[in-house]
């Protein structure tokens, strides 16, 4: 337990310094070591196979592995819903239905990935209501998500509306949290989103205009 949890630090810090091939590899060690673990007992384990896969998707993402990525990251979300009975996972369950949406992306199957971020929105919701200082940020980040997913598919009013969405949210949380530092970067992004979405929603309606 002591290795596959020092296996799975050593992989994050390999990761953030853009060692990729490395950080894979601790990841998949890791969760041949806590596959090992919930065999003999999947009460106590599960959860973090559950979160190592979900790692070992992000790192297989890094590398463009897109298909072993979408793996990694349906096993962790098929281990997060069968923990679904206690409410401790549910951010677990948000956060791999948000790479999920990633990874469906990736490989250009835009209408699935528009639904696993639209799942990934009803779930935070429902913890915003719960706790909107927590999960705040992670809503409006998902609303951002949504953005780009319905931009894919040439949805573009509805981009717009996700977008102006995510921009209010992360407008408000900078507000109280009175720190700008924190969601700034994060608002610069969405709302360099929403221009590229206006242009798209004004060119699309030209085109309709012409017809």
């Amino acid at each position: 337990m002591k290795t596959a949890r020092f296996l799975r630090k050593i992989a994050n810090r390999l990761g953030s310094i853009g060692r990729f091939i490395e950080a894979r590899d601790c990841n998949s060690h890791a969760v041949l070591l806590w596959r090992s673990l919930v065999a003999e007992n999947a009460n106590a384990h599960t959860p973090e196979l559950a979160r190592q896969l979900g790692n070992l998707g992000i790192s297989l993402s890094n590398l463009n592995q897109h298909e072993e990525s979408l793996d990694a990251t349906e096993e962790s979300m098929t281990l997060y819903r069968s923990l679904q009975k206690n409410p401790a996972y549910a951010p677990d369950l948000g956060r791999q239905l948000s790479s999920l949406g990633i990874s469906l992306s990736n490989l250009n199957r835009h209408e699935e990935s528009l639904r696993a971020t639209q799942e990934s929105i009803t779930l935070y919701l429902s913890l915003v209501d719960k706790n909107p200082a927590s999960y705040t940020p992670y809503l409006a980040r998902q609303l951002g998500s949504l953005g780009v997913r319905l931009s894919n598919l040439n949805q573009h009013e509805e981009s717009l509306g996700a977008t102006e969405d995510s921009i209010a949210l992360y407008r408000s949380s900078i507000e109280i949290e009175k720190n700008l530092t924190s969601y700034t970067p994060d608002l610069a992004r969405q709302l360099g989103n929403l221009g590229l979405w206006l242009s798209n929603f004004e060119s699309a309606r030209g085109i309709a205009a012409c017809h």
